[in-house]
């Protein structure tokens, strides 16, 4: 296998581990096993390998042991990326966002066993964790992009095959098609910040057991009186799915007109339509099931999908920086 087809590897491997993760992490929190090591960190009761196994604690063990390999390995990558492609703006934005985040996710997940686990803290460290995921996806995104670009360019002669295999200077290609309509680019990124604020309160709702106390779908059969404060938290979460569907119905309508200069925009946003129905449909699956933990992992892997769909069109959809370093070979 070229060094080139490894990096590329490597990082579809990161996004498949952070996937892991991440899942590993949404069931530490399920199982309440977060303090299955103790309030201790990174010792787990007392030592670097437990004397006592139980259920608790091979799960959090073995997700603290998880975040460390894959840490690890996307440190790789990220150093690897940035000393062969650093002069793509979007792969030293990426690489340091990521890595950024998924130390900060690290942090949170220390202060949360040394803190029990707050509610706030739980909802932050969600957030968190999607945004690191995001940043290792649209990484290997990027990789691939860059390398498909400079393969055309050695098919077509533009490029001598060797300069594939160093830092040598190679012309500038641009990954992104052109934007026929900048209107679609203010809406995708508004459906960003949009989808982050959605998630906070349902990880808010989550980390609080609000949802236990609603059998209703989709629409509560409970009411303010029977639950309280947490009753409008239910509203507005609800609120938040109802709107985010109505947005992605909005990009399939602004992406259908370019469909023909820009099908990955338009196949992106059909793909956020489908994966809102279904994260709706999972939410009810949580509700039927009186929040079970199969239902609740469906439901955060869908929504982990979901924010990396729509991480790929904003990164679909951003401008190409009008400058690159190059490096001469």
């Amino acid at each position: 296998m070229h060094k080139e087809f490894f990096l590329r590897f490597l990082a579809i491997l990161s996004v498949v581990g952070m996937f892991i993760v991440n899942l590993a992490g949404f069931l530490d929190t399920e199982t309440h096993s977060a303090l299955g090591c103790g309030r201790e960190w990174p010792l787990c009761n007392g030592s670097v390998i437990p004397a006592k196994w139980g259920l608790h604690t091979i799960i959090e063990f073995v997700h603290r042991g998880l975040v460390g390999v894959v840490t690890l390995l996307f440190l790789v990558v990220a150093v690897w990326a940035w000393w062969k492609y650093g002069r793509f703006v979007e792969v030293r934005i990426l690489a340091a966002l990521a890595v950024g985040f998924i130390f900060l996710e690290a942090l949170l997940g220390a202060l949360g066993v040394l803190f029990a686990d707050p509610p706030p803290l739980l909802a932050s460290h969600f957030g968190i964790a999607l945004i690191a995921f995001d940043g290792v996806v649209l990484l290997a995104v990027v990789i691939g992009q860059i390398q498909r670009q400079q393969q055309q360019l050695v098919a077509t002669g533009q490029l001598p095959g060797s300069a594939l295999y160093g830092r040598a200077a190679i012309p500038r290609v641009p990954l992104r098609p052109e934007l026929p309509n900048l209107r679609i680019r203010f809406w995708v990124w508004f459906t960003v910040v949009y989808l982050y604020v959605a998630m906070y309160v349902g990880a808010f709702v989550a980390a609080t057991g609000a949802g236990a106390m609603f059998r209703g779908w989709p629409f509560p059969t409970e009411s303010y009186g029977q639950a309280g404060f947490y009753f409008l938290i239910d509203i507005a979460h609800r609120s938040f799915g109802l709107g985010l569907l109505i947005l992605t119905l909005w990009l399939v309508v602004l992406a259908h007109a370019i469909r023909k200069q820009r099908r990955d925009l338009y196949w992106g946003a059909w793909t956020l339509v489908v994966l809102v129905c279904a994260q709706a449909v999972s939410g009810g699956y949580l509700i039927w099931s009186d929040l079970s933990t199969t239902a609740f992992l469906i439901h955060v892997s869908i929504i982990s999908i979901l924010f990396g769909t729509l991480g790929y069109l904003a990164l679909q959809v951003s401008a190409e920086p009008r400058s690159r370093i190059q490096w001469q070979g």
